[in-house]
């Protein structure tokens, strides 16, 4: 829970979709960190979102797996500083989630905007609104894009693939 990887982002898109009365619930996951238990809990009684936002800690192996196959959509709006290639988008593809991310470090190598999913501005909780929005509305396009997302992880970021990339570069390398 790291303010940078877009969690206020997040709670601010909750706030709109709950104002509006649409069906939504936002779960987090991931170790507290510089957003403590406390402070999140607290800023979910201030907002009225305790029926909307929950925060479960860190998860691992099958309990992780749990909240992956109940998940509609990932969220990832960071601004991280150091954000780079985030394998947790890899991991939402696999499981045919389509995924609404920024345009930080490598991102947009990995989701195909309109595609695989919605690619949106740092800090802009309006626009994830209105994204999230547009898959509750059209649920078919949440799943053709989850499917995309789950065929393009298959064809460029299984770890076979990876190792294919890299005999290739080796040998384009010992060529030159």
């Amino acid at each position: 829970m790291i303010a940078e990887k877009g969690v206020w982002t997040i709670v601010e898109a909750a706030k709109i979709l709950h104002e509006k009365n649409l069906p939504v619930e936002f779960h987090f996951v991931g170790k507290w960190s510089d957003i403590t238990e406390d402070m999140f809990f607290h800023a979910m009684k201030e907002f009225h979102l305790e029926d909307v936002c929950f925060a479960h800690g860190g998860k691992y192996g099958k309990e992780k797996d749990e909240f992956w196959a109940a998940a509609d959509v990932f969220v990832f709006p960071t601004f991280y500083h150091n954000e780079c290639f985030p394998l947790v988008l890899l991991e939402a593809m696999q499981h045919h989630l389509p995924c609404i991310s920024t345009t930080e470090g490598g991102i947009p190598g990995i989701i195909d905007d309109k595609e695989t999913g919605f690619l949106i501005e740092k800090h802009d909780f309006h626009t994830l609104a209105d994204k999230l929005e547009y898959f509750i509305e059209h649920p078919e396009e949440s799943k053709r894009m989850g499917e995309n997302g789950y065929r393009k992880f298959h064809d460029k970021f299984t770890l076979r693939k990876f190792e294919e990339s890299m005999v290739y570069i080796l040998n384009d390398c010992l060529k030159g």
